[in-house]
């Protein structure tokens, strides 16, 4: 079906991808891919680039922190909070466009296949896989508010952006059945984190408990990632089973997501409980 290449991901398989066939009840007319193969040989061919991306956007913002150094904050309060509730808008929408194929397919057909088939690449689900992999890019627009507001820049959030935009589009070269999972606990943490955002960005004092949460859920997004990372490398290694993810993605993911589970620990402990410990002793 889709004969673009001779990558390994691709050979033995009864088409030229493993994906699910499922059919969305209903589709906005943009709701499509109109150039699937065209799509994924870009990807394919300028996945790379990415890291080239990924480089100049650590540059610049280094390069904005030193122009930075002597002048006062911006305020940038409206246009942070039409960011903050425009990407929590697409987030929300995402979730519930994006995940259906996937869903569908997990209480129907298990976990395996799920994990094993990629969406339909005439769906609705590659529509907003494709817009997904485009906002990766739009996200790293957080760090020059960041920057030019003069807040506080972790090692965490710059990471962050650049491992998920690499992976993103890594994964896009081969159509990454597992993909589907992450994609959809991407965009239901972002759906919370962007409110949550806006929210204060807007001036709402929001309880302590709040924040923790958040930061709980994109913790618990973080070792679900190595949890369904761990049950493709079984099916793969043990089972011999096949599935829609090649082994160098498939160490990618893992990579990825247990350095993003270690330094997501280490934020929320260092940002509520020795914060906490530190209250105590003072009072």
């Amino acid at each position: 079906m889709l004969g673009i290449n001779e990558f390994e991901i691709y050979q033995g398989n009864s088409t030229d991808t493993l994906h699910s066939n499922y059919v969305y009840k209903y589709s906005l007319p943009f709701e499509r891919v109109h150039d699937k193969v065209g799509w994924t040989i870009f990807f394919q061919r300028h996945w790379h680039h990415s890291i080239t991306v990924s480089v100049l956007y650590y540059a610049f913002v280094r390069l904005v922190q030193h122009l930075m150094r002597d002048r006062p904050p911006f305020s940038l309060r409206s246009p942070l909070l039409l960011w903050n509730a425009s990407l929590a808008l697409f987030s929300f929408v995402g979730t519930f466009r994006f995940s259906e194929d996937f869903l569908h397919n997990l209480s129907t057909n298990g976990l395996t296949y799920s994990l094993c088939h990629s969406c339909n690449p005439d769906s609705v689900a590659a529509f907003w896989s494709l817009l997904f992999a485009v906002s990766k890019f739009v996200e790293l627009g957080d760090t020059l508010f960041i920057v030019l507001r003069k807040r506080p820049l972790i090692f965490l959030h710059y990471y962050h952006h650049v491992a998920v935009l690499v992976y993103t589009v890594h994964s896009g070269t081969e159509h990454t059945a597992p993909g589907q999972a992450f994609i959809s606990m991407n965009f239901v943490a972002h759906s919370v984190m962007y409110t949550y955002y806006a929210l204060t960005v807007y001036g709402l004092k929001l309880p302590r408990w709040v924040s923790m949460s958040v930061t709980v859920i994109q913790t618990t997004q973080m070792f679900l990632g190595v949890a369904v990372s761990s049950f493709v490398l079984k099916l793969k290694m043990m089972d011999r089973i096949r599935c829609q993810q090649s082994t160098a993605n498939l160490y990618l993911a893992f990579t990825i997501y247990i350095t993003f589970a270690v330094l997501f620990v280490q934020f929320f402990v260092n940002a509520y409980l020795r914060k906490e410990k530190e209250k105590k002793k003072i009072h």
